[in-house]
């Protein structure tokens, strides 16, 4: 399948000046002005006159095959529907469980992955939980050598009082094997740290990485937003050339914690660099405790934020667009090493988001597929839609016999 695309501005996240894009198969062929097809090929040709081509979004932090349970069965969130993630933007997706590793089993985690990927996304996984304990083979080193989608650790919980409170030692063995892993198995091997609202805050990571060697990048640390000392850490970490994962969605939080002005902040200090991602803890449960630890309210995280925060951080607080665009494209694709991803680039994999001159959604590739055509679904996973006719039908059917 050949596409064509042309007269857009292209973002590679870099501005291009380059306004015609070519897609062969899976695939970028080619970029640059006054492109056509060959004359010996059919292919479609889309005229995106006044909009933009970013790279396909990367969110390296969704709980695909549903997350919660801290309220007990019935709050157990449900499995993410594809279309869901190709509205948002997301052509690239990574895995993972969190505090419920009980009724939710990396097999689970493993077999939605690639049900997403047959259906057209790029995914990946974490092997682990919010205890490091919970691995397909017998061990983390195993699942990093064979087994392709697993690329590091995660989400691991320290500071929290959901974590299994792994101490010191659990966590610089955890570390070892999944660097030793990464290298054998050609991955990343990171270890994603979900991080809580505990005192000791990253302060393991310091420790491993001043006591062992075990390199500060080999760490992600997430939800780096979430308390104002937390984020004070993570702005030594960066200085110290570590990672760190900030949260989108977090509308509870004071105005200095959320994305859009963190990004801004980061940016303000020069901070702003290739290591700083965004996530969208996607599809996980939303608890809220009181001072005392106990349940008060349980939501549910949308992928939705990822792209509505870094555009807020380019229209409310004047980030450019490739600087903001970093977070969730080539600064993911880096830290997880993840190929032909992050970058519009030749050879590189065709996934692209459309925008319109307000920034808006408008059209999605992934691996050279149209799934979202003019801000509507134009694919759609499995059973979603028929499950979708089916509820509506239902309905029809009560309002009838009403």
């Amino acid at each position: 399948m050949w596409q064509l695309i042309r007269n857009a501005q292209i973002y590679t996240p870099e501005p291009s000046e380059a306004h015609d894009l070519l897609i062969v198969g899976e695939q970028v062929a080619a970029i640059g002005n006054n492109l056509s097809l060959p004359p010996y090929v059919e292919g479609q040709v889309f005229d995106l006159q006044g909009q933009w081509i970013v790279p396909g979004f990367i969110d390296a932090h969704v709980h695909i095959c549903g997350g919660g349970g801290e309220a007990g069965p019935n709050s157990r969130t449900p499995e993410i529907q594809l279309s869901q993630l190709t509205q948002a933007g997301i052509t690239t997706v990574v895995g993972c469980l969190g505090t419920d590793a009980i009724s939710r089993s990396m097999e689970e985690l493993l077999v939605k992955a690639r049900a997403l990927e047959e259906e057209g996304l790029t995914t990946f996984v974490y092997s682990g939980a919010y205890q490091a304990d919970c691995t397909l083979l017998a061990n983390l080193r195993m699942d990093l050598v064979l087994i392709d989608k697993v690329i590091g650790a995660g989400e691991i919980a320290i500071s929290d009082h959901r974590s299994a409170q792994p101490q010191l030692a659990d966590l610089e063995r955890l570390a070892a094997e999944t660097r030793v892993g990464g290298m054998l198995g050609g991955k990343a091997g990171v270890v994603h740290l979900h991080l809580g609202e505990g005192k000791r805050g990253i302060e393991p990571i310091r420790q491993i990485v001043e006591e062992t060697e075990i390199p500060i990048i080999q760490f992600m640390p997430t939800h780096m937003n979430r308390t104002y000392s937390l984020l004070e850490q993570g702005l030594e970490l960066l200085k110290a050339g570590g990672n760190i994962d900030l949260t989108a969605g977090c509308d509870d939080f004071p105005e200095e914690l959320q994305v859009p002005h963190v990004l801004y902040l980061l940016s303000e200090r020069k901070l702003l660099n290739d290591r700083v991602t965004v996530t969208s803890d996607g599809n996980g449960s939303m608890p809220q405790y009181n001072d005392h630890g106990e349940l008060v309210g349980m939501g549910i995280g949308s992928v939705r934020v990822l792209w509505r925060d870094i555009r807020e951080a380019v229209q409310r607080y004047n980030l450019s667009l490739e600087v903001a665009l970093r977070a969730i494209t080539s600064n993911p694709a880096l830290v997880l090493k993840l190929p032909r991803k992050g970058l519009i680039r030749p050879g590189f994999d065709a996934d692209l988001v459309v925008l319109d001159p307000n920034l808006e959604i408008q059209h999605v590739w992934a691996r050279g597929k149209l799934m979202v055509q003019n801000n509507n679904p134009i694919v759609f996973g499995r059973y979603e839609k028929a499950l979708s006719e089916n509820y509506q039908n239902l309905k029809i059917t009560e309002s009838i016999q009403g």
